[in-house]
């Protein structure tokens, strides 16, 4: 019987507040590694069933549990009681129903792991201990800036993110006590190795990214603006009437533009030609002409066309607000002629002025030609909303046109006789105010897998030629309103993804150091066996403008890949009961101890992936242990190691049975004492490696000739290869347990120590050794 196998148990099991306990069947979760993986997500699945006196278990539609819905495990632990467990809660993913078996498979994953589904990780990137390039903001490159800095981040049994150190508290002058002990044979379930074969490589050759140059800046929030002006002549609306000279004797028989109000009287006067355009009035007669007098003699009235410079300028700003640097908001204006935004109230105007002041002799009764001022002639606004996985779900558009180019001659004039303005309204339209002219809203959706697109239109009722001047409501949301809804299981009810800005990155330049693990560990030949150098690259540029910063950050990772690399190659995969201390304080990385009573083996490792299992029968996990060292502490096994709690129903109690009435209780378990190490103050990490770049150099002058100038100068070139020894020497100090072992005066290693500097046991650089100046 294995020790604690039965010890804990399950307590309750929730799902949204609701107690499913008696429905559960089993329960499992798995953390990933921490080896260069700094966010440990967790996966796992409960499997519910329909028990009696369980709830009735069905699931056709897939909608009984809502993603996120939190799913809280409790055990019950004879020592501690009624406990969350370590990884005891987790959120609904998905479900599976099995109808033969009446089994619901619930997906579990943490809050990490609904990061990565739905890419909301703003809370993680939040807290990242190495900046992120603006050009790299993604779930995956988070994780990456906890691994490069040599920490993890999970989510703990309260729903709390905590990040730390796995191999925090180790050194080489010493590493943290286990906080429980693995026996083989006794305490463990299972035992397995696990790199396996696989080859163990004598250097790493880590490569990272540090900036070159300037450090880019996030561009969320950028502003782009573009302007655009158009310069053109148009025709202005209004009817203009020139005098034409018709004598073909005239010095210009072709006729000739006259200036408003100009008046010939050199020509005779002949009858004049009349007509009128829509709501222009005809031009002057001259009936009441004294005979000789007309000054139309001689011209004749026709219509000419007035051609206008003008400038329109618009001008579009789109504003990169959005998660990740979507479009948030574009705002369209234009500027133009005012005249444009209604020519016909333009017409209406000059034709009235003609009207009122024209004569056969001014025919256009030097009227002006209004409207020729730039005002703002409409706008437009679209503004997009994102859901919570940054997906487009709303876009508004809404445009604004002038109160002038909704108008109708109704609200300017009260009429024409004849074709003659009988009043007019020469002030009433000369505000440029803007109105809502319409509104369009869609929304995206999906129900069912299938993609639903929602457009709502609101139009106002200038739109059917109303006008202003009525007394109605103008404003597009007490118009018109249209509602289309578009329903596909294709992209055809999707329209193009927003614009995001294109975020700069960060230049960068590549370095590389050499971490030493091991010597002596092939053999030549053949040259090949060796060295095994694993190139390892740090996941995120060091995007730091302090030197110390990035030197830190590389000394950190290294010492958390050298160890894992280590850690791996000699580590045990464990298996376990839940122990009491696992449930109390683990966490990624908790130390303990595995023990070998056979081969007198006892090993300082670390927790890294871990999967947890609840069933009937009780609680397990089996755990990556990563080696740390060989430890020389000293093991106790109690005597009543082995046994679990299961009370012992056979037991009398006051004479009544358990479980047979009365008032009895199950007799109290028996205590269990764990297995302890005492007397550990070294642990083995293995021999040191390292090398050592020693920088100099040398300056020396070969003359062919004599200083004093008596041997002369070779008439040819003459090639010298001088010579140079050079011996250099490296003084130190490596200090180990208890002791300290020093070199000879000359560098020499004192022969007492049979040729090694390095004792047995672990030992520690406690200073620079390489700090001396001495020769």
């Amino acid at each position: 019987m294995s020790y604690i196998s039965n010890n804990t148990r399950i307590s309750s099991v929730t799902i949204a507040g609701v107690d499913y306990t008696s429905n559960m069947i089993s329960w499992t979760a798995s953390d990933e590694s921490a080896n260069r993986n700094g966010c440990i997500v967790t996966t796992g699945s409960l499997v519910l069933g329909t028990k009696p006196g369980g709830v009735l278990i069905e699931d056709y539609d897939r909608n009984n549990f809502k993603r996120g819905d939190a799913v809280v495990v409790k055990v019950v632990s004879p020592s501690l009681g009624v406990r969350t467990h370590p990884r005891g809660l987790l959120y609904v993913v998905s479900t599976s129903y099995d109808v033969e078996a009446e089994a619901l498979l619930i997906e579990l994953t943490c809050r990490l792991g609904l990061m990565s589904l739905t890419e909301q990780f703003s809370e993680l990137e939040s807290i990242v201990p190495i900046p992120l390039d603006t050009a790299q903001s993604s779930f995956e490159n988070c994780c990456a800036s906890f691994s490069s800095a040599g920490q993890y981040i999970y989510q703990d049994n309260s729903g709390a993110l905590i990040s730390g150190e796995f191999f925090s508290g180790d050194s080489y002058s010493g590493v943290s006590s286990g906080e429980w002990v693995s026996v083989l044979g006794t305490t463990t379930n299972t035992v397995a190795p696990l790199a396996g074969t696989s080859a163990i490589p004598d250097e790493i050759a880590l490569s990272y990214q540090v900036p070159q140059g300037a450090i880019a800046s996030d561009q969320k929030g950028r502003v782009d603006i573009v302007e655009t002006d158009s310069y053109y002549f148009f025709s202005y609306p209004a009817v203009n009437f020139v005098r034409q000279n018709t004598d073909a004797d005239a010095d210009n028989p072709n006729g000739s533009l006259d200036n408003i109000g100009g008046v010939d009287t050199t020509d005779p006067p002949t009858p004049p030609s009349s007509g009128s355009c829509g709501n222009s009035p005809p031009p002057p007669t001259g009936e009441d002409e004294a005979p000789g007098n007309s000054c139309n003699e001689g011209y004749s009235l026709v219509q000419s066309p007035i051609f206008i410079p003008a400038t329109r300028r618009t001008k579009q700003e789109s504003v990169y607000d959005g998660p990740g640097g979507q479009l948030s908001i574009v705002t369209s204006e234009v500027r133009g002629p005012r005249v444009e935004a209604n020519g016909q109230y333009f017409a209406d105007d000059f034709a009235y002025c003609r009207q009122t002041w024209g004569d056969q002799c001014n025919p256009n009764g030097q009227c002006p030609r209004n409207g020729l001022d730039e005002i703002l002639l409409g706008r437009t606004v679209t503004t997009y909303e994102y859901g919570q996985a940054n997906e487009l779900v709303r876009t508004t558009s809404d445009t604004y046109a002038t109160e002038l180019s909704a108008a109708q001659p109704s609200d300017w004039r009260a009429g024409n006789s004849n074709g003659r303005i009988q009043d007019f309204n020469t002030g009433y339209l000369s505000s440029s105010a803007l109105y809502l002219s319409a509104r369009n809203i869609t929304e995206y959706a999906i129900e069912d897998n299938i993609n639903v697109q929602t457009t709502t239109s609101y139009q106002s009722v200038t739109a059917r030629g109303v006008g202003i001047s009525g007394g109605q409501n103008i404003d597009a949301l007490q118009g018109i309103e249209t509602k289309t809804v578009r329903r596909s299981a294709t992209i055809t009810a999707l329209d193009v993804t927003p614009d995001i800005v294109n975020s700069s990155t960060t230049s960068t330049t590549t370095q590389i150091d050499t971490i030493r693990l091991f010597t002596g560990r092939f053999r030549t030949p053949p040259a090949e066996a060796g060295p095994y150098v694993l190139k390892q690259q740090i996941p995120m540029p060091l995007l730091f403008d302090n030197q110390q910063q990035k030197d830190s950050t590389v000394n950190a990772y290294s010492n958390y890949l050298e160890r894992f690399v280590k850690g791996d190659a000699f580590g045990l995969q464990i298996g376990e009961g839940l122990r009491d201390e696992v449930l109390s304080y683990w966490r990624p990385g908790q130390p303990f101890r595995y023990y070998d009573p056979s081969k007198g083996r006892l090993v300082a490792m670390r927790m890294d992936a871990t999967s947890w299992g609840i069933d009937a029968s009780g609680s397990a996990l089996v755990t990556n242990g990563v080696w740390i060292g060989f430890s020389n502490g000293v093991v106790t096994i109690p005597s009543n190691l082995v046994g679990n709690s299961t009370p012992d129903m056979s037991a009398k109690i006051n004479g009544v049975h358990p479980g047979t009435g009365g008032t009895a209780n199950p007799a109290p378990p028996v205590d269990v004492v764990p297995p302890t190490v005492e007397d550990e103050n070294s642990v083995d990490s293995g021999s040191f490696a390292w090398d050592v770049d020693v920088n100099f150099s040398f300056e020396s002058t070969a003359l062919t000739y004599g200083i004093d100038g008596v041997v002369a100068p070779p008439p040819e070139p003459l090639a010298l290869n001088p010579r140079i020894t050079a011996a250099c020497y490296v003084r130190g100090s490596i200090v180990g347990p208890g002791q300290i072992l020093a070199v000879n005066s000359d560098g020499s290693i004192p022969i007492e120590l049979n040729g090694q500097l390095i004792v047995a046991d672990a030992t520690v650089i406690d200073y620079d050794v390489f700090a001396s100046d001495d020769p």
